[in-house]
């Protein structure tokens, strides 16, 4: 792969990732390839296709309508004969409104992530496959106890107490 293929590789994704801070899905879906996905393992996301990112998208800016990346860094990994592009940064906004079946908390949350992009043939982006720490955005939206909170602890009795009962129905060895 070239460093001019490498170059613009990484200015797809820039452009990718401002359109995203702009909030702009057209844009942001129109640096895909046509044969595309989008994943986040973290919280099962799987989707196929510009109609599904599109709509992941407008839901997600309709429910953070202040979500922006920050603290952006870029790298590029040579694979054979395709390149993939790293993006690390910080992602941050406001839980206003209803999103993967959350109501809203209007809490805002800061947390880091981690994308592999995998750049197609045609030098568009083929997928988007982000890796984050669910569990840290939900505790500050509140989604979650925070770790050491009295409900946390709570919940945690609430676990334990459950590990401990027989389960119902369970075969007799």
């Amino acid at each position: 792969m070239s460093s001019s293929t490498t170059e613009n590789a990484i200015e797809v994704v820039k452009q990718h990732m401002a359109a995203e801070d702009r909030q702009d899905v057209e844009q942001a879906v129109e640096c895909f390839t046509e044969d595309c996905y989008y994943e986040v393992p973290g919280i099962g996301v799987s989707l196929r296709g510009k109609h599904e990112i599109r709509r992941w998208y407008e839901d997600l800016f309709e429910a953070v309508p202040d979500f922006r990346n920050t603290s952006e860094h870029y790298w590029e990994v040579a694979e054979r004969d395709r390149t993939t592009i790293f993006f690390e940064a910080g992602f941050e906004g406001t839980h206003r409104g209803a999103w993967m079946g959350w109501a809203p908390t209007n809490r805002s949350f800061s947390s880091s992530m981690l994308v592999r992009i995998p750049i197609a043939t045609d030098g568009l982006m083929e997928a988007e496959i982000v890796y984050q720490d669910s569990a840290d955005i939900f505790m500050q939206l509140g989604i979650l106890p925070r770790l050491g909170s009295r409900q946390e602890r709570a919940m945690q009795t609430v676990h334990g107490l459950r590990m401990r009962l027989p389960v119902i129905g369970a075969r007799q060895r």
